[in-house]
Protein backbone atom coordinates (compact mmCIF):
# COMPACT_ATOMS: atom_id res chain seq x y z
CA UNK A 1 0.00 0.00 0.00
CA UNK A 2 1.87 3.51 -1.21
CA UNK A 3 2.00 5.73 2.14
CA UNK A 4 0.09 8.82 2.02
CA UNK A 5 2.45 11.05 3.84
CA UNK A 6 6.01 11.54 4.62
CA UNK A 7 8.62 13.19 6.72
CA UNK A 8 10.92 15.92 5.71
CA UNK A 9 13.51 13.29 7.70
CA UNK A 10 12.52 10.36 6.05
CA UNK A 11 12.98 12.02 2.43
CA UNK A 12 16.11 13.24 3.32
CA UNK A 13 16.95 9.08 4.57
CA UNK A 14 15.52 7.96 1.48
CA UNK A 15 17.73 10.81 -1.10
CA UNK A 16 21.01 9.84 0.49
CA UNK A 17 21.17 6.16 -0.41
CA UNK A 18 19.72 6.76 -4.17
CA UNK A 19 20.80 8.35 -7.54
CA UNK A 20 19.36 10.47 -9.65
CA UNK A 21 16.64 8.88 -11.42
CA UNK A 22 15.56 7.20 -8.29
CA UNK A 23 15.93 10.69 -6.60
CA UNK A 24 13.31 12.44 -9.22
CA UNK A 25 10.84 9.77 -9.14
CA UNK A 26 10.54 9.71 -5.42
CA UNK A 27 10.82 12.72 -4.91
CA UNK A 28 7.62 13.59 -8.20
CA UNK A 29 5.72 10.93 -6.07
CA UNK A 30 6.24 13.12 -2.62
CA UNK A 31 4.50 16.09 -4.81
CA UNK A 32 1.55 14.15 -4.44
CA UNK A 33 1.69 13.02 -0.64
CA UNK A 34 0.29 15.51 2.31
CA UNK A 35 3.63 16.89 3.48
CA UNK A 36 3.30 20.25 5.35
CA UNK A 37 4.85 23.54 3.54
CA UNK A 38 8.26 23.44 4.90
CA UNK A 39 8.59 19.56 3.19
CA UNK A 40 6.65 20.46 0.31
CA UNK A 41 9.21 23.39 -0.18
CA UNK A 42 12.13 21.10 0.13
CA UNK A 43 10.92 18.92 -1.93
CA UNK A 44 10.42 20.91 -4.50
CA UNK A 45 13.80 22.93 -4.16
CA UNK A 46 15.60 19.14 -4.02
CA UNK A 47 13.93 18.36 -7.47
CA UNK A 48 14.53 21.72 -8.49
CA UNK A 49 18.09 21.40 -8.05
CA UNK A 50 18.58 18.06 -9.45
CA UNK A 51 17.07 18.87 -13.00
CA UNK A 52 19.37 22.18 -13.06
CA UNK A 53 22.36 20.09 -12.70
CA UNK A 54 20.96 17.95 -15.49
CA UNK A 55 20.65 20.92 -17.83
CA UNK A 56 16.36 20.37 -17.33
CA UNK A 57 16.52 24.46 -16.60
CA UNK A 58 12.40 24.66 -17.61
CA UNK A 59 11.11 21.99 -15.22
CA UNK A 60 13.86 23.30 -12.35
CA UNK A 61 12.20 26.89 -13.36
CA UNK A 62 9.00 25.87 -12.59
CA UNK A 63 9.42 24.30 -9.71
CA UNK A 64 11.15 26.91 -7.74
CA UNK A 65 8.53 29.14 -8.64
CA UNK A 66 6.37 26.97 -7.24
CA UNK A 67 8.34 26.86 -3.79
CA UNK A 68 8.54 30.58 -4.18
CA UNK A 69 4.36 31.13 -3.60
CA UNK A 70 4.86 28.85 -0.25
CA UNK A 71 8.08 30.38 0.81
CA UNK A 72 7.36 32.27 4.34
CA UNK A 73 9.36 35.60 3.81
CA UNK A 74 8.69 38.08 1.18
CA UNK A 75 12.84 37.82 0.66
CA UNK A 76 12.63 34.49 0.31
CA UNK A 77 10.16 34.68 -1.89
CA UNK A 78 12.12 37.02 -4.17
CA UNK A 79 15.41 35.09 -4.39
CA UNK A 80 13.27 32.02 -5.36
CA UNK A 81 11.22 34.04 -8.11
CA UNK A 82 14.85 35.51 -9.33
CA UNK A 83 16.51 32.42 -9.10
CA UNK A 84 13.37 30.67 -11.16
CA UNK A 85 13.58 33.81 -13.72
CA UNK A 86 17.71 32.47 -13.84
CA UNK A 87 16.70 29.67 -14.70
CA UNK A 88 13.76 30.20 -17.63
CA UNK A 89 16.72 32.79 -19.24
CA UNK A 90 19.01 29.65 -19.61
CA UNK A 91 16.26 27.24 -20.83
CA UNK A 92 15.48 30.34 -23.60
CA UNK A 93 11.83 30.84 -22.11
CA UNK A 94 11.85 34.61 -21.59
CA UNK A 95 7.98 35.20 -21.64
CA UNK A 96 8.04 32.95 -18.63
CA UNK A 97 11.30 34.78 -17.29
CA UNK A 98 9.40 38.08 -17.39
CA UNK A 99 6.08 36.35 -15.34
CA UNK A 100 8.89 35.23 -12.11
CA UNK A 101 9.99 38.91 -12.58
CA UNK A 102 7.18 40.51 -12.13
CA UNK A 103 6.58 38.40 -9.35
CA UNK A 104 9.61 39.50 -7.44
CA UNK A 105 9.27 43.09 -8.27
CA UNK A 106 5.77 42.59 -6.56
CA UNK A 107 6.94 41.50 -3.25
CA UNK A 108 9.94 44.10 -3.20
CA UNK A 109 10.22 47.80 -2.03
CA UNK A 110 11.65 50.62 -4.18
CA UNK A 111 15.62 49.89 -3.12
CA UNK A 112 14.99 46.14 -3.52
CA UNK A 113 13.48 46.44 -6.86
CA UNK A 114 16.88 48.31 -8.24
CA UNK A 115 18.84 45.19 -7.08
CA UNK A 116 16.52 42.81 -9.02
CA UNK A 117 16.19 44.59 -12.05
CA UNK A 118 20.64 44.65 -11.70
CA UNK A 119 20.48 41.00 -11.06
CA UNK A 120 17.96 40.35 -13.97
CA UNK A 121 20.05 42.16 -16.72
CA UNK A 122 23.31 40.57 -15.15
CA UNK A 123 21.33 36.97 -16.09
CA UNK A 124 20.27 37.79 -19.65
CA UNK A 125 24.22 38.99 -20.49
CA UNK A 126 25.73 36.01 -18.70
CA UNK A 127 23.15 34.13 -21.38
CA UNK A 128 24.14 35.58 -23.85
CA UNK A 129 27.74 35.47 -23.26
CA UNK A 130 27.13 31.30 -23.22
CA UNK A 131 25.00 31.67 -26.54
CA UNK A 132 28.18 33.62 -28.19
CA UNK A 133 30.77 31.22 -26.95
CA UNK A 134 28.84 28.19 -28.15
CA UNK A 135 27.90 29.94 -31.20
CA UNK A 136 24.43 29.89 -30.79
CA UNK A 137 24.05 33.53 -32.77
CA UNK A 138 20.07 32.96 -33.56
CA UNK A 139 19.59 32.56 -29.80
CA UNK A 140 22.59 35.31 -28.99
CA UNK A 141 20.73 37.78 -30.73
CA UNK A 142 17.43 37.04 -28.97
CA UNK A 143 18.98 37.67 -25.74
CA UNK A 144 20.74 40.99 -27.18
CA UNK A 145 17.74 42.62 -28.41
CA UNK A 146 15.93 41.83 -24.55
CA UNK A 147 18.77 43.34 -23.11
CA UNK A 148 17.96 46.01 -25.41
CA UNK A 149 14.93 46.84 -24.35
CA UNK A 150 16.19 47.15 -20.72
CA UNK A 151 17.46 50.04 -18.95
CA UNK A 152 21.25 51.03 -20.02
CA UNK A 153 23.73 53.14 -18.97
CA UNK A 154 25.62 55.09 -22.36
CA UNK A 155 28.30 52.25 -21.83
CA UNK A 156 26.00 49.74 -22.06
CA UNK A 157 24.18 50.68 -24.53
CA UNK A 158 26.99 51.04 -26.96
CA UNK A 159 28.08 47.64 -26.16
CA UNK A 160 24.55 45.47 -26.73
CA UNK A 161 24.64 48.20 -30.07
CA UNK A 162 28.03 46.57 -31.02
CA UNK A 163 27.17 42.97 -30.36
CA UNK A 164 23.86 43.46 -32.54
CA UNK A 165 25.46 45.10 -35.35
CA UNK A 166 27.77 41.67 -35.19
CA UNK A 167 24.94 39.32 -34.96
CA UNK A 168 22.35 41.06 -37.78
CA UNK A 169 25.54 41.23 -40.02
CA UNK A 170 26.55 37.45 -39.54
CA UNK A 171 22.81 36.49 -39.63
CA UNK A 172 22.52 38.73 -42.70
CA UNK A 173 19.66 40.61 -41.77
CA UNK A 174 20.23 43.96 -43.06
CA UNK A 175 17.41 45.59 -42.79
CA UNK A 176 18.01 45.70 -39.11
CA UNK A 177 21.63 46.43 -39.20
CA UNK A 178 21.05 49.64 -41.16
CA UNK A 179 18.40 50.48 -39.04
CA UNK A 180 20.44 50.14 -36.05
CA UNK A 181 23.59 51.85 -37.69
CA UNK A 182 21.24 54.94 -38.15
CA UNK A 183 19.83 55.18 -34.92
CA UNK A 184 23.77 54.64 -33.39
CA UNK A 185 24.69 57.69 -35.81
CA UNK A 186 21.60 59.66 -34.16
CA UNK A 187 22.92 62.10 -31.89
CA UNK A 188 20.83 61.23 -28.26
CA UNK A 189 18.96 64.06 -26.44
CA UNK A 190 21.09 64.84 -22.65
CA UNK A 191 19.05 63.64 -20.47
CA UNK A 192 17.91 65.40 -17.16
CA UNK A 193 19.05 65.04 -14.37
CA UNK A 194 17.39 62.19 -12.25
CA UNK A 195 18.25 61.31 -9.02
CA UNK A 196 15.77 57.98 -9.02
CA UNK A 197 18.66 56.46 -10.94
CA UNK A 198 21.76 58.07 -9.40
CA UNK A 199 23.26 54.34 -8.92
CA UNK A 200 23.62 54.49 -12.92
CA UNK A 201 26.12 57.38 -12.33
CA UNK A 202 28.48 56.25 -9.58
CA UNK A 203 31.85 55.15 -9.97
CA UNK A 204 32.29 51.32 -10.60
CA UNK A 205 34.00 50.84 -7.20
CA UNK A 206 30.74 52.33 -5.45
CA UNK A 207 28.28 50.77 -7.73
CA UNK A 208 29.84 47.61 -7.30
CA UNK A 209 29.32 47.79 -3.68
CA UNK A 210 25.27 49.32 -3.59
CA UNK A 211 24.10 46.77 -5.96
CA UNK A 212 25.34 43.77 -3.39
CA UNK A 213 24.69 44.97 -0.86
CA UNK A 214 21.43 45.54 -1.77
CA UNK A 215 21.16 41.61 -3.05
CA UNK A 216 22.02 40.65 0.21
CA UNK A 217 19.54 42.35 1.68
CA UNK A 218 17.34 40.04 -0.32
CA UNK A 219 18.83 37.16 -0.18
CA UNK A 220 20.47 37.85 -4.39
CA UNK A 221 23.73 37.38 -3.31
CA UNK A 222 25.61 34.06 -5.30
Amino acid sequence: MEKKSVTKKEIEDKLASVGDYVKMDYLQRCLKMQIDFDTRRYVLTKLAAIYESRKMYLEAARLIRIAADINTTYEGKAGDFIRSADLFIKGGNFSEADISVAKALATANDKQKVAIKIKVKEAYKAQAKEFMSKDKRKHALETYEKIASMDLDPLEKKEIQQQLLFLYDKLGKIVESASLKKAMSTPSQPQQKDNSRRTSFMRPSQESQSTSSLFKEIGLDD
